[in-house]
C-alpha cells in the first residue's frame, strides 16, 4: 500500500485535531505527502500505529484586530455563546470552468500546493522516487524550478512571485525563499531544527514557521521563527509556550492555535509582541485555525470535526454546512476543518470549495472529479482532476 493509499483510507476515521504529524509515524521509505495540520493528520498518527480509540483533542507592523474575547488560554465552557454567523443554505451552485495546467517536461505526478492572492502564480510539486521536485505557473506558464538538494517543496507564494518552501526531509529541513531566480536559504538559530507543517508567506515576503528540536516530534518545545521580507536570519517571536502559527497576514497578525499539554485548546491571534486573542468558538467546542486571508481565518471544531470560519474584523463566527452532495466519509457528518480561505470568504476544506451560497461547482470531464487546494482572492480554484478510480490526472485550475 502506497502512502497515498493510506491516507484515502485514513480520510473516513473521526478523531480530533492532532499536532502529531504522520510523516513521524509513516515509513520514511514511504512517498511524502504535503503535511497539512488538519484533522486528517490526526487520522493518520492513529491509524499509522494501529490506535483507533477515543483521543483528547490534540492537536514588525502588528495592527490589533477587534476580535471576541479573552486573552487567557482558558478551555471554560461558561462563558457566553460567541456571536454566531449562519451561511445561507441556498443551492447556490456556481459552475467554474476548468484549464488544464502545463507539466514541465520530464515531470510526473504534479500536484498543486497553493496560489497566490492575484492568482498569477501558483506553486506545486511534482514526485521523483521519495522526494520532491519544485513547479511554478506564472500566467499559466509552467516551469521546474532548479534544486539545491534531493529534495524541494513548496508550499506558498506571494503576489510578487515570492516563493517559499522546504529544502531536505524530516530533521534536515531547512526553509527557503525563492525569488528573482534566485535561491536563499533561511538561517534559524543554533542548533538542529525540525519545521512543521510548512512555512507561510504574507505579501510583503515576511515568512513565518514553527520549528521543533529534532528528535522531537507533537510540536514538543517548539518556537515560532520569523523573517522579514529580504532577512536571512530567524527571530524568534516572543509567543506564549504552546503557540502554533499557521498564517501571517498582510498586517503582521499571526493565526493559529494554543496548545497545553499537546492538547489544542483554542484558535488565537497574535501579534508580533505575542499579545493574543482567542477566537470565538461555540461552548463545549475547542477551535484551531489553519489558514488565513484578509478579514478571515478557517480550521476546524472539535468534538464536532466542522468547518469553522472566523471574521477577524468583527469576531463573527460561523460553521459552514457541508454541501448537498459532497463526497463525505462514512464516519463523518461534516468536511472537517478549513484548510485554506480567500479575502472573500471562501473555504477550501476536503476537496471541496464552499462560500456562503453554498459550494464552487468544479466542472470536469464524464468520469472525473475536481478537488479543491486552494483559492485565490479573485475566485481561481486550483487543484487537481481525479478520475473515478482515485488517480489522480494532474493540476488544474477552475476559474469561478
Amino acid at each position: 500500500m502506497d502512502e497515498r493509499e493510506l491516507r484515502d483510507r485514513l480520510r473516513t476515521v473521526s478523531v480530533p485535531a492532532s499536532r502529531l504529524e504522520v510523516e513521524t509515524l509513516v515509513h520514511t521509505g514511504r512517498r511524502r505527502v504535503v503535511r497539512r495540520r488538519t484533522w486528517q493528520a490526526a487520522v493518520g498518527a492513529a491509524l499509522a500505529v494501529g490506535v483507533l480509540v477515543a483521543v483528547p483533542s490534540l492537536l514588525a507592523h502588528p495592527e490589533k484586530r477587534a476580535i471576541v474575547v479573552d486573552t487567557a488560554p482558558s478551555t471554560s465552557t461558561t462563558t457566553e455563546p460567541p456571536p454566531i454567523a449562519t451561511p445561507s443554505q441556498a443551492p447556490a451552485a456556481r459552475a467554474c470552468v476548468m484549464t488544464a495546467l502545463p507539466v514541465p517536461a520530464g515531470l510526473k505526478d504534479v500536484q498543486v500546493a497553493g496560489v497566490d492572492p492575484t492568482g498569477r502564480y501558483i506553486v506545486g510539486n511534482a514526485t521523483r522516487g521519495n522526494n520532491w521536485k519544485p513547479v511554478l505557473w506564472t500566467g499559466g506558464k509552467a516551469r521546474a524550478l532548479p534544486v539545491l538538494g534531493p529534495s524541494m517543496q513548496l508550499s506558498g507564494v506571494n503576489a510578487q512571485g515570492v516563493v517559499v518552501g522546504l529544502l531536505g526531509i524530516g530533521p534536515n529541513e531547512q526553509t527557503f525563499r525563492y525569488q528573482n531566480g534566485k535561491y536563499t536559504r533561511l538561517k534559524t538559530p543554533a542548533g538542529s531544527w525540525h519545521a512543521y507543517p510548512q512555512p507561510a508567506i504574507d505579501t510583503a515576503g515576511d515568512i513565518v514557521v514553527n520549528v521543533e528540536p529534532a528528535g522531537n516530534s507533537g510540536g514538543k518545545d517548539s518556537i515560532v521563527l520569523f523573517w522579514a521580507a529580504g532577512e536571512t536570519v530567524a527571530k524568534k517571536l516572543p509567543l506564549p509556550a504552546g503557540a502554533n502559527v499557521m498564517a501571517v497576514l498582510d498586517d503582521g497578525t499571526l493565526v493559529g492555535a494554543l496548545y497545553e499539554n499537546g492538547e489544542a485548546v483554542a484558535a488565537y491571534t497574535w501579534d508580533q509582541q505575542g499579545h493574543g486573542q482567542k477566537l470565538a468558538t461555540p461552548k463545549g467546542q475547542t477551535g484551531a485555525a489553519y489558514a488565513a486571508r484578509g478579514d478571515w481565518a478557517t480550521g476546524g471544531l472539535w468534538p464536532a470535526m466542522s468547518t469553522a470560519r472566523w471574521n477577524l474584523r468583527t469576531g463573527q463566527f460561523a460553521e459552514l454546512p457541508t454541501p448537498a452532495g459532497a463526497n463525505v466519509p462514512p464516519a463523518l457528518n461534516s468536511l472537517g476543518a478549513g484548510e485554506q480561505v480567500n479575502a472573500n470568504g471562501w473555504v477550501v476544506a476536503s476537496g471541496h470549495a464552499v462560500h456562503d451560497g453554498g459550494e464552487a461547482h468544479l466542472t470536469v470531464p464524464k468520469g472525473q472529479k475536481g478537488t479543491a487546494v486552494a483559492v485565490s482572492d479573485d475566485n481561481l480554484v486550483v487543484g487537481q482532476a481525479v478520475a473515478s478510480s482515485g488517480t489522480v490526472l494532474g493540476p488544474r485550475a477552475w476559474r469561478c
